[in-house]
């Protein structure tokens, strides 16, 4: 019995090895070169962009070797140890460049090897032919970046660098950019309305004086029926930064109850936990507007720009039960909800939607 066993498993050896074998011929030499020209020819479609309007950045203070740093790598110099005081000084023009760097290269140095801030070498490398960022190069970068902002630089980068097809960009400026390459995502501040003076402002940006919670719900479907009108190409969530992506079914009881508390609480904001059951049933309403509508939603997901938050808000496996409840809308979870990949694989394997 065991000698039938032992040469079993051998056949089965024996099978998976033949299973394994390698039967295409392997390609001709410089395959990786062909299909990097290849990448090199597609269109793309950029999801998710923050882009502003050009005309505020020509002769702004930020426009020297700064503006690479501004956003995202910000991050990772902070958590080098520089303050937030300490960099918003290096954003104005009240010191030279070289004083600027001066003040910027210790946390530089600690930090230059993260993603964010090896973005910004490849940026120096591929569109300024800078090679690194230090002393000897941060005056002709500034020089070159200020000179970019005199010119058509966004269509340069976007079109010609980037060969972007379409822009789908989180910005409420739609006054510039090519309209046949530019869309735009639509954020509805329901999920926040912690205080009297929120939900008032709210109210007024419609045009209603906001006392109950049809009232609400009447406030936001006619900033989404507006909003469909002016046209945008998806809803736009960054929750994550602010709260748990668990949104619980509430009653409509529950909802009223924590919208009566927001508006007797007099100028203060009431806590979390008090206003979560009117912002988890403003959701559902969004939702449903997004089923009416045939909108996808955007939701970020995992990281959160920043110097500190909580990472365990951001992950996707707590919007399950919104992806059962609303099969027909289409879900976007963004930034590969990193570290969080695992539960995103898993959650796309099951649901189509």
């Amino acid at each position: 019995m065991i000698k039938t066993a032992i040469i079993s498993l051998l056949l089965l050896s024996c099978i998976s090895s033949v299973g394994q074998v390698l039967i295409h011929p392997k390609p001709e030499e410089g395959f990786e070169r062909r299909i990097r020209r290849h990448v090199d020819t597609l269109r793309v479609v950029d999801t998710h962009e923050h882009l502003a309007n050009p005309a505020g950045l020509r002769g702004s203070p930020r426009t020297d070797f700064m503006l690479l740093l501004h956003q995202y790598a910000d991050d990772d110099i902070k958590s080098a140890g520089m303050s937030k005081p300490a960099f918003e000084r290096l954003l104005t023009d009240s010191i030279t460049v070289q004083e600027k760097w001066e003040i910027v290269r210790p946390y530089w140095e600690k930090s230059s090897n993260t993603a964010y801030n090896r973005a910004v070498l490849i940026t120096l490398q591929h569109i300024f032919g800078i090679s690194d960022l230090n002393e000897n190069t941060v005056v002709p970068l500034s020089q070159k970046i200020k000179e970019a902002y005199e010119t058509d630089w966004y269509n340069f980068i976007l079109k010609e660098k980037s060969r972007i097809r379409y822009v789908i960009n989180d910005h409420p400026d739609r006054s510039w950019g090519d309209p046949e390459m530019f869309r735009y995502t639509q954020r509805f501040d329901y999920l926040r309305l912690d205080s009297k003076e929120k939900v008032e402002a709210t109210g007024k940006k419609n045009g209603m004086n906001i006392r109950s919670l049809e009232d609400l719900e009447k406030c936001l479907e006619l900033e989404f029926d507006a909003a469909i009108r002016k046209g945008f190409t998806a809803i736009k969530s960054a929750e994550a930064y602010h709260r748990s992506l668990h949104y619980e079914d509430v009653t409509r009881e529950e909802a009223a109850s924590a919208l009566r508390a927001v508006m007797n609480n007099g100028e203060q904001p009431v806590s979390a936990r008090t206003a979560k059951p009117l912002s988890d049933y403003m959701m559902h309403r969004i939702l449903g507007l997004a089923r009416k509508y045939d909108k996808p939603i955007q939701i970020h997901t995992g990281l959160q720009a920043g110097d500190g938050n909580f990472i365990q808000n951001s992950n996707p496996a707590l919007l399950a039960n919104l992806f059962l409840k609303y099969r027909d809308v289409r879900f976007v979870l963004l930034h590969g909800s990193y570290p969080y990949g695992g539960e995103l694989a898993t959650l796309a394997k099951n649901f189509r939607n």
